[in-house]
């Protein structure tokens, strides 16, 4: 292992709070297969996981506080946040089973705009991909436990995309408007 290499990898050790804006530094930029031109990572796959894992989804939370935002318009009550259940929906409505994932453009792959990173893209494509199952298995599993999944793309809040988002919220609100007639009739209600 070169010096440079070895520095590299202490600076990413040392690297307390790594957030998604600065993982590139500790990509090698001048590494990788000069024939094909394909970028590769310095990092082992357990010392790239412990880098990522480093990597808080904090840059989402303006997407949800705009998500409740939608909710309060609606009135929509009975939602909770941090969910232990299978694939960690952003929201859930556990008396409505009903469970919300938010996802950005970026991680979960959609195609709304090209952010396709060129630096090291076998690695985003492979990471993106990697979601995009995980995605995919929680869905299945959560329909399989009696859910409804709703997810929305982070670019659906956007003016533009508003039509949209309206045509995912529909089921919830349909759903919260069924169940608190429910509820009037004589059931409890959401909390």
């Amino acid at each position: 292992m070169s010096q440079d290499s070895e520095n590299r990898n202490v600076g990413a050790e040392n690297a307390g709070d790594v957030s998604g804006a600065n993982i590139a530094k500790y990509v090698d930029k001048e590494s990788g297969d000069k024939e094909s031109g394909a970028k590769h990572d310095v990092f082992t796959v357990a010392k790239r996981s412990q880098i990522m894992s480093k990597v808080r989804s904090t840059g989402n939370a303006s997407t949800e506080l705009k998500l409740i935002a939608e909710f309060k318009e609606r009135k929509i009550t009975g939602w909770r946040r941090k969910s232990k259940i299978f694939g960690h929906p952003d929201f859930i409505f556990p008396k409505l089973r009903v469970a919300v994932f938010v996802d950005g453009c970026f991680w979960h792959g959609h195609d709304c705009r090209n952010t396709k990173p060129k630096d090291n893209a076998d690695y985003w494509r492979a990471k993106i991909e990697r979601n995009r199952r995980r995605d995919q298995a929680a869905t299945e599993r959560l329909t399989a436990l009696g859910y409804r999944v709703v997810r929305i793309w982070e670019c659906e809040f956007q003016k533009k995309r508003r039509e949209r988002l309206e045509e995912k919220l529909a089921p919830i609100v349909e759903a919260f408007e069924r169940w608190k007639a429910e509820a009037q009739s004589g059931e409890a209600g959401p909390n």
